[in-house]
C-alpha cells in the first residue's frame, strides 16, 4: 500500500485516513475546472466515491465499518451539495447500496433502515429518473427477503409496472408479483374490517375492506314484496373483525339495513337490505388496500329525507372546521334565483399520508392542489352563489372512493377534481382535464395508475368492467364541462404566462370519477417534474390566475345550463 497522499493519488490512500475521503471531495480545488467547474467537480467526486466503493467490495478493506461510513458520507455530501446535478440519483442510489451491504456484515436493523431510506428518497424525489424502476424494485426485494414482508413487497413491484410499464424492470417485477402471489395463496384468512357507507335517498356506497386480497361472489335475492328484495355478497377465506358490526342501519329510503355474519368458517357474507326498489346495482374493486365497492342506486322518487353518512362530512369554507350539512341553512342564491347548478364539490386530489407526486425540493402535490381548491371554492361561492362542498379542506387522507360518495350522497350538480401532473420526461408540461372512460393512450394509463395508486394490472381489469361501471354517468356533460375549463385555463394563462402548452381533454379510467352521478372532470394544472412549472407552483400569483380560471371555466358550464333551461322553457 502507497505510504504517501497526493492530490493524484489513486483512491487506495483514502483508506489510511477514513475521514480524509469526505473532507476532500467537499474541498476540491478548481484545478480540474473544465468550462463548469462546480459541475465538473461534483462529477469526478462522484467517480472518485463509486471507485473507492469498488475498492471495498474488492479488497478486506470492505471488512472495516469505517470505511463503509466514510463511503456513506461521501455520497450523502455529494447529494447534499448538489441535488439538481445529475449524478444526485445516483449517489442516492449508491447510499443505499452502501448500506445493504454494511447490513450484509452487521445484521443491524438500523443499516437496512438507511438503505430503504436511500431508495424511497430516490423514487419520490426522482420519479423521472432511469435509477427510479431500479430503486422501487431492489425495496421490494429488501422487504421480501430481509423485512418478510410480502405486501410492501407487493407494492413496491406494483409501482413499477403502474408507473413504468415500459422500463427495464417492468417483466421482473411482473414475475415477482406472480411469486408473491403464490407465497400468499397459502396464507391465514384475511379479515373483514369494519364497513363504510355514505348515502341519500337515491343513493347508497359500501366500502368492504379487507386485510388482504379476497375473492368474491355476488348475487340479488327477491322475497314476495319487492321491498324485500336483498344483495349479497360473499367473501372468501375471511373471516369478521372482533369490533365488528354484524348490523348497520341506513334507512335512508333506498336501503334498510346492511348485515354481514360468518356464512361459514371460511366466508363472510355481506347482506343490504332494501327498503325501495332498486334500478341497479355495480361492483368493484380498489387495491392498496383491497376493498370492494358496491353502490347502488334507485331511479324511483322517495320522498326526500336528510342525507346520512358513514363518516364526517367536509363542507367548504375557508378559514372555518369542517362541519355537518344542515338543510336549516338559508338557501342559496342559485337556489333562489333557480340556477340549474345548485351545488358544486370540488375535490383536492391526495392529502395526509398520501402526497401525491413530489419534486426535488420538496414541493407536494396534496399542499399545491388544495391550495387552488380553496382559492376556486372561495370564486364560485362568490361569483355564482353555489353551495360548494370540499371532499378535504386541510391536510387529511380521503380515499378515493370516499371522495365521490360524498359529491353523490350531498346530491352535487358538478364534481371537481384537481391535480397536479409528473412525467418521466421532464420536458412535459402543461395542462390537460379527464373525463371518465377508457384509456386512450399509454400516457393515460400511466397517468391514471399513478393517481389510483394501483397497478397496471389493476387499471386493466378496471378498464374491463368500465363500460358496465359508465352506464349512468354522465359523458357528454362531462366533456362540455372539461372543454370549458380546460379552454379558459389555457388561453386565460397563456396572457400572462408564455408557453403553456394546452394537452387537450383526455379520457381515463380515474378511481375518483367512478360512479359520479353528475358532470364529473379531473384537471390536471401542471407538471410538478417539470422545471419551470414547477417554479411557477410556488408562484402565489400563478396559483391565483389558475383559480380564477379554472373557477371562469365552471362559470361558462354554468351559464350555458342557465341559457340552456330557459330556451327550454
Amino acid at each position: 500500500m502507497r505510504s504517501n497522499c497526493t492530490p493524484g493519488a489513486r483512491p487506495e490512500c483514502f483508506c489510511r485516513v477514513p475521514l480524509l475521503l469526505a473532507v476532500l471531495f467537499l474541498l476540491t480545488t478548481l484545478a480540474w475546472a473544465g468550462p463548469d467547474p462546480e459541475q465538473d467537480n461534483i462529477s469526478r467526486q462522484y467517480g472518485q466515491t463509486k471507485a473507492y466503493y469498488q475498492e471495498l467490495l474488492a479488497s478486506d478493506k470492505g471488512k472495516n465499518r469505517n470505511n463503509w461510513l466514510t463511503s456513506a458520507t461521501a455520497f450523502r455530501s455529494i447529494y447534499k451539495a448538489a441535488p439538481d446535478h445529475q449524478v444526485a440519483p445516483k449517489a442516492l442510489f449508491m447510499l443505499g447500496k452502501i448500506y445493504q451491504a454494511m447490513y450484509q456484515q452487521s445484521g443491524k436493523a438500523k443499516d437496512l433502515d438507511q438503505a430503504i431510506a436511500a431508495y424511497e428518497e430516490l423514487s419520490s424525489k426522482y420519479a423521472g429518473n432511469a435509477l427510479a424502476d431500479d430503486a422501487f424494485f431492489t425495496l421490494g426485494g429488501i422487504y421480501l427477503a430481509d423485512k418478510k414482508d410480502p405486501g410492501k413487497a407487493a407494492r413496491a413491484y406494483t409501482k413499477i409496472i403502474a408507473i413504468y410499464p415500459e422500463g427495464d424492470m417492468a417483466a421482473a417485477a411482473q414475475e415477482q408479483l406472480l411469486q408473491i402471489k403464490h407465497i400468499t395463496a397459502k396464507a391465514d384468512p384475511a379479515t373483514v374490517l369494519p364497513i363504510h357507507h355514505w348515502s341519500n335517498n337515491r343513493y347508497t356506497r359500501l366500502v368492504v375492506e379487507t386485510t388482504g386480497p379476497v375473492t368474491f361472489k355476488h348475487q340479488t335475492l327477491t322475497g314476495n314484496e319487492a321491498s324485500s328484495r336483498r344483495i349479497y355478497i360473499d367473501l372468501e377465506n375471511c373471516r369478521l373483525s372482533p369490533d365488528t358490526v354484524k348490523t348497520i342501519p341506513i334507512e335512508d329510503g333506498l336501503l334498510r339495513q346492511v348485515r354481514n355474519a360468518q356464512f361459514d368458517p371460511k366466508t363472510v357474507r355481506v347482506v343490504l337490505d332494501t327498503q325501495s326498489n332498486i334500478s341497479d346495482y355495480k361492483v368493484f374493486t380498489l387495491a392498496n388496500p383491497f376493498r370492494v365497492v358496491i353502490d347502488v342506486m334507485s331511479s324511483g322518487a322517495t320522498p326526500e329525507k336528510a342525507e346520512k353518512h358513514g363518516d364526517k362530512e367536509k363542507i367548504a369554507d375557508k378559514g372555518k372546521e369542517s362541519r355537518p350539512a344542515t338543510k336549516a341553512e338559508n338557501p342559496t342564491l342559485a337556489r333562489q334565483l333557480g340556477l340549474g347548478i345548485k351545488r358544486i364539490v370540488i375535490d383536492p386530489g391526495h392529502g395526509g399520508k398520501d402526497p401525491g407526486t413530489c419534486s426535488p425540493s420538496g414541493l407536494k402535490e396534496k399542499d399545491i392542489v388544495l391550495d387552488v381548491a380553496l382559492r376556486v371554492a372561495k370564486i364560485i361561492k362568490e361569483k355564482l352563489g353555489c353551495e360548494v362542498i370540499l371532499t378535504r379542506d386541510h391536510d387529511v387522507f380521503v380515499p378515493l372512493e370516499e371522495r365521490t360518495a360524498i359529491a353523490n350522497a350531498k346530491e352535487a350538480d358538478l364534481f371537481l377534481s384537481i391535480h397536479v401532473n409528473a412525467a418521466p420526461n421532464h420536458e412535459a408540461r402543461g395542462i390537460e382535464t379527464y373525463v371518465l372512460d377508457l384509456a386512450s393512450n399509454k400516457d393515460a394509463m400511466r397517468l391514471a395508475a399513478m393517481e389510483n395508486a394501483t397497478s397496471a394490472k389493476q387499471i386493466s381489469d378496471l378498464q374491463s368492467i368500465l363500460l358496465d361501471l359508465m352506464q349512468n354517468s354522465k359523458i357528454n356533460e362531462s366533456l362540455k364541462l372539461a372543454g370549458l375549463v380546460q379552454e379558459k385555463m389555457v388561453s386565460g394563462l397563456n396572457k400572462k404566462f408564455s408557453d403553456v402548452p394546452n394537452l387537450g381533454v383526455k379520457k381515463a379510467p380515474f378511481v375518483v370519477l367512478i360512479g359520479a352521478q353528475m358532470p364529473a372532470i379531473l384537471t390536471e394544472i401542471a407538471f410538478l417534474s417539470n422545471a419551470e412549472e414547477e417554479k411557477r407552483l410556488k408562484d402565489d400569483a400563478y396559483l391565483a390566475e389558475v383559480a380564477k380560471h379554472i373557477s371562469g371555466g365552471v362559470t361558462q358550464y354554468v351559464e350555458s345550463m342557465k341559457l340552456a333551461s330557459s330556451a327550454s322553457r
